[in-house]
């Protein structure tokens, strides 16, 4: 009876962790506007132009969002970058960070390749990302469970690989949730069995 209840028990806490994990970054979203809010009302003392200076920022973002999709980028962000580029500390973690962070921002119509590598050690499959190519050699990012953004970098022969027709989104699905969302199953299952049995 007392193991029963146990279970029950866990079975509810990880049954109410997706929903808790929500709140609290919708809690973090809304007292970070709030901060915001507050420190610009503390500045101004004006609420309409408190209301004014948000709605500015908001389409700002949306016109960098735009010119971002559209361009590539936009004159503001070229001279901002142009400055970075000549702090040599700033100028690293600013280029890892953009790196990184583009490999999330590619078009439907530009997806970059995911393959599966085995890593650590051999029989054991990961997703991967195609972050660059070099005849038969590739650049992956390696990530890891349960966030997509840290990993490794490794470079490897295409041979060791398997291609797939994963997306980022499923891929980094499948990361966030550790593998439980584990999308085009019988196509990567079939292609793993496909390659241990031609080893």
């Amino acid at each position: 009876m007392f193991k029963r209840g146990f279970r029950y028990l866990f079975l509810g806490i990880l049954s109410v962790i997706p929903l808790i994990i929500v709140i609290n970054i919708i809690y973090w979203i809304n007292g970070f506007a709030f901060n915001i809010v507050r420190k610009i009302t503390s500045i101004t003392n004006d609420t309409a132009f408190t209301i004014s200076v948000i709605l500015f920022s908001l389409t700002l973002l949306m016109f960098l969002g735009y010119s971002t999709e559209k361009f590539g980028k936009t004159l503001f962000i070229s001279r901002i970058e142009t400055l970075l580029e000549k702090i040599p500390a700033i100028r690293t973690v600013y280029s890892v960070s953009k790196k990184v962070i583009s490999i999330f921002m590619k078009d439907e119509d530009e997806v970059r390749e995911i393959v599966l590598v085995e890593y650590p050690k051999e029989n054991i499959w990961v997703p991967a990302y195609v972050l660059s190519k070099h005849e038969e050699m590739l650049v992956l990012f390696v990530p890891t469970s349960p966030n997509p953004t840290s990993g490794y970098s490794v470079i490897i022969d295409k041979k060791y690989t398997i291609h797939t027709t994963l997306s980022i989104e499923e891929a980094s699905k499948f990361i966030i949730t550790m593998g439980a969302d584990f999308v085009k199953k019988e196509e990567l299952v079939s292609k793993i069995k496909e390659r241990s049995n031609n080893a």
